[in-house]
């Protein structure tokens, strides 16, 4: 009796256990290089012969012609090669890119930016608490993009174009 009720639960751990590696990408724990850097907030890295497309969640970096867009592609650029890349895959969007939270080491790229000053937090398609306070915080204290008080939202500024 007391067999059959440590079974159940033993079937279940091997079954979730199962799923979890199955449903993981292969974005996860491994070793990247950086091919180029689009913006601060999309870049190519390749593992072995796969190049993936990289977007970063729930950010948005100045425009090409928008102040502090180079600050923000340098500082990605820098971050990047700064150590282990990991990347933990939320979506895809429609250009088919990985939309992704993306680490060096432990720190998260997608906050080291906002928390710079050089990326918003794109709140029409993230609601990430974190990634709100940062953005407060940092605009509090007139970091980056924030000293500028004519600074517009990318997103805005793609409209008017």
């Amino acid at each position: 009796m007391r067999r059959k009720n440590l079974l159940y639960p033993a079937i279940l751990l091997l079954i979730a256990a199962l799923a979890i590696l199955i449903l993981r990408t292969d974005h996860d724990t491994a070793q990247y290089s950086v091919i180029s850097i689009a913006d601060g907030d999309s870049f190519t890295v390749s593992k072995g012969d796969t190049l993936l497309e990289i977007r970063l969640y729930g950010i948005d970096c100045p425009e090409r012609t928008q102040p502090f867009y180079n600050k923000a592609g340098k500082f990605t650029k820098e971050m990047l090669q700064s150590g282990e890349i990991r990347i933990e895959a939320v979506d895809r969007d429609r250009y088919g890119r990985t939309v992704a939270w993306v680490y060096v080491d432990s720190f998260s790229v997608n906050e080291e930016l906002v928390r710079h000053g050089l990326a918003w937090h794109y709140k029409q398609y993230s609601s990430d608490k974190n990634l709100a306070q940062l953005e407060d915080d940092t605009r509090a204290r007139n970091i980056g993009l924030w000293s500028d008080p004519s600074s517009i939202p990318p997103w805005k500024f793609r409209k008017r174009k």
